[in-house]
């Protein structure tokens, strides 16, 4: 498929712990109960997290991944094989001029530590690399979040620099490191 086409907007990716797909409303409740147990954790580095305050606001963002699915990108979510919810991840900002694209994903605090975002991140991207033919993708991680960091480093990506005051979470403006993989970088 050339770059740029949309990809299939259904598609399930298995690994030997995770179910990464695509959200549908009835997810609704166990993304709003795990954005809600992890809120003080989200909200320190993610602004949306702060934001989400009820079933609304979740319906308005799965309807979005939904859509951007349709149009090429990767929203997935992250589930444990017991259908638990653990964490949402996204190959988006698709760029065709650059075949380019960013990785942008979270972890439910209670699920943190145990390889889920290194294994969910070494999947999506392999299927999007292949599927989406991609020649880059990049991420950007708070520099106060060393776990994150070690997430991208054990998938092959390489730290690029940092941009100072990036994002406004939490209590102010945060610094995020740019990482970056290229295609047959990544690692398993």
């Amino acid at each position: 498929m050339p770059f740029g086409l949309p990809a299939r907007d259904d598609v399930t990716i298995v690994t030997p712990r995770l179910v990464l797909r695509p959200l549908t409303f009835a997810d609704v409740p166990a993304l709003f109960d795990a954005i809600d147990a992890s809120r003080q954790f989200l909200t320190l580095r993610l602004p949306w997290a702060e934001s989400v305050r009820g079933h609304a606001d979740l319906r308005v963002f799965v309807d979005k991944c939904q859509r951007r699915n349709g149009e090429g990108e990767a929203h997935r979510g992250i589930f444990e094989t017991d259908g638990r919810l653990a964490g949402h991840m996204s190959v988006e900002e698709l760029v065709p001029a650059r075949r380019s694209a960013e990785l942008g994903y979270w972890i439910r605090e209670d699920r943190t530590g145990k390889g889920f975002a290194t294994e969910a991140a070494r999947a999506l991207l392999a299927w999007a690399f292949r599927n989406l033919e991609l020649h880059r993708v990049t991420a950007y991680v708070d520099t106060d979040n060393p776990a994150s960091a070690r997430v991208l480093e054990k998938c092959g990506f390489t730290r690029e620099g940092v941009f100072r005051h990036r994002m406004q979470a939490g209590e102010g403006w945060r610094d995020q490191a740019v990482f970056g993989v290229l295609e047959g970088e990544l690692k398993f």
